[in-house]
């Protein structure tokens, strides 16, 4: 049958793509389409990229990165052999397109729910995919995009394939592969996140790939696995929560999960999933070698056993498991904040004269716009205002670069008392001068302070819900006021007023509520008052438990009056309390 086709999209079965007569469509995405070809009475894989180098570097870009990819593999059992590569319809000016192997088979996602394999089976298809790994990285090739999706499961000997190396860093690539990995957001590594969080993509900016980022996405494709649940699951967490989880918290071990998962296995993949790059395996050979000496067990019936989760769900919580998830979130915790630690001492003076420069051309941006929104009769004294203001400015921002370049005394005492380590834009006195005198002086519009809500009922559904997790028996909680702030419970915080997320610890002497469940909130600290002394009043509206649940509740931080009073060496703007409070389950707003 001739072809007649323009575009990918129109290929039809028995039409030809040169040599390569179409026989079905295999599946499509966003940057190419794969068919299942025949030529000479053998079966093969064609993908081909759905638009032209003239209308798509981006897409083109891709499907040639892969091919190369695929090019370099000459002989490795798990990785795709090249058979032809070439445009059509036009030799030259058509759509990129490459012919592999035909693999017959299903992604291992489903593969999985179809199965339901055993941890033998398992580990089995673990080390075959971490012996591709091994073999990629030994040519200095990163794969970014280990998922499940994206690996077939041959029918008959249950061989995995991988079948998408578009994402694949090659060393001297284009930019494509210098921007940050392509993986849905669950399965991204915590060091990708914190890029993401400091807004580092900004022009000539760019995420260095690591052995460890794959390392990372293979320690969230094996707890898929034996779970059936993602580590931070990104049905249950909006954008934001789900980054902030990854980057961090701990997740559940797999085997607390389900106990029929081998705890040698949920100790690699726990490993795996380390919030620090070099806290994880040095090498895919060194995983595989973990997961070759755990599979030396795989004969035991333990091993043997389907691993599927009950319709009640995720084993409860035991107090082994309590213990070890906090001491895992403690040390999580203390390795964030050596990282923090690092960092801060790390900042350059010319970082620091890059954002005192910034600040400043904001500041004299600010004073123009309002120098011209005046009226001409206030001109001159605007402009006789406005020049004392730029003196005592700059003398503001010179000490606050002095503050930032060279810890002092108190910053020192602050961050040993684990306080989160602030711009000290945010937290100076000289600045919140300047802008105090900038809010009188010229009636620019400053943020007013929030207005303490007023007492009134819980909703019913808050009530409810409470009342079915026993939450209303007037037993405490204890909470990490903050989960983004270092330290460890024993230490001070430095609290602002907004929303805030707080982590509960579970005791023997606390309520029902699990360890690790985390509070949305907020903090009132500014205007309120307790037996005469300044206070903080802090209110919570939702748990998220650590099985994924989502209820709505009412909390207040401190006692039935909701209200803490704030340690003496508080600031203005900054409430000082204990890293670790009380909490109570209410009926009514106080």
């Amino acid at each position: 049958m001739a072809t007649d086709a323009l575009h990918p999209d129109h290929l039809q079965p028995g039409q030809y793509v040169g040599s390569w007569r179409i026989l079905e469509t295999l599946g499509s995405g966003g940057f190419g389409r794969t068919f299942k070809v025949e030529s000479q009475g053998a079966l093969f894989s064609l993908k081909m990229a759905l638009r032209p180098a003239s209308e798509d570097k981006e897409v083109e870009g891709r499907a040639a990165h892969e091919a190369a990819t695929l090019m370099a593999n000459t002989s490795h059992p798990n990785l795709l052999r090249l058979y032809a590569l070439g445009r059509w319809p036009h030799p030259s000016t058509g759509y990129l397109y490459f012919v592999t192997e035909y693999v017959e088979g299903e992604n291992f996602n489903g593969w999985r729910a179809r199965t339901r394999p055993t941890a033998a089976h398992l580990v089995d298809i673990f080390l075959a995919v971490v012996l591709a790994v091994v073999e990629l990285h030994r040519r200095k090739l990163l794969h970014r995009d280990l998922t499940g999706a994206n690996i077939v499961i041959r029918k008959g000997d249950h061989k995995p394939f991988f079948i998408d190396l578009g994402s694949v860093w090659l060393p001297g690539s284009s930019t494509l592969t210098e921007k940050l990995p392509p993986s849905m957001a669950h399965a991204l590594p915590p060091e990708c996140v914190t890029f993401l969080r400091r807004s580092a993509e900004a022009e000539g900016e760019h995420f260095d790939a690591g052995i460890a980022g794959d390392l990372y996405q293979l320690g969230v494709l094996m707890f898929e696995a034996l779970t059936e649940y993602h580590p931070f699951d990104p049905k249950k967490l909006p954008a934001a929560e789900l980054l902030a989880a990854i980057e961090t918290l701990v997740p559940r071990p797999p085997h607390y999960l389900n106990p029929d998962v081998p705890e040698p296995l949920s100790r690699i993949v726990m490993r795996l999933l380390e919030k620090r790059p070099e806290d994880r395996y040095e090498s895919a050979a060194a995983l595989h070698q973990a997961l070759w000496d755990a599979a030396k067990e795989r004969k035991s019936p333990t091993w043997k056993v389907p691993l599927v989760l009950p319709e009640s769900g995720p084993a409860p919580l035991t107090p082994e498991e309590v213990e070890d998830r906090k001491a895992r979130q403690q040390e999580s915790e203390r390795k964030a904040r050596e990282v923090r630690q690092q960092e801060v001492a790390a900042l350059s003076e010319k970082e620091a004269l890059e954002k005192i420069y910034t600040a400043a051309q904001e500041f004299e941006a600010q004073l123009q716009t309002l120098d011209e929104a005046h009226a001409r009769r206030r001109k001159r004294r605007w402009k006789m205002a406005a020049g004392g203001g730029v003196v005592l400015l700059s003398l503001s921002l010179f000490a606050a670069w002095r503050m930032w370049l060279s810890p002092t005394a108190a910053l020192t005492a602050e961050s040993e008392k684990g306080s989160l380590l602030v711009s000290t834009f945010n937290n100076s006195r000289p600045i919140k001068a300047v802008a105090a005198w900038l809010c009188v002086t010229f009636s620019v519009g400053c943020p007013a302070a929030q207005v303490r809500p007023l007492p009134e009922d819980c909703p019913r559904e808050a009530v409810r819900s409470m009342e079915e997790l026993h939450l209303l028996n007037q037993d405490s909680y204890r909470v990490v006021i903050d989960i983004n702030q270092p330290g460890s419970n024993r230490q001070e915080g430095a609290y602002h007023e907004g929303k805030i997320v707080s982590r509960v610890v579970r005791y023997r002497w606390t309520g029902p509520l699990p360890d690790g469940t985390l509070l949305y909130g907020q903090l009132w600290t500014e205007g309120l008052t307790k037996e005469g002394e300044e206070a903080v009043l802090g209110r919570y509206t939702e748990a998220l438990l650590p099985d994924g649940r989502r209820v709505p509740v009412c909390m207040v931080l401190g006692d039935l009056t909701g209200l803490t009073i704030k340690y003496p060496n508080s600031k203005p703007g900054q409430a000082r309390l204990p890293r670790e409070m009380s909490a109570l389950a209410i009926r009514r707003w106080p």
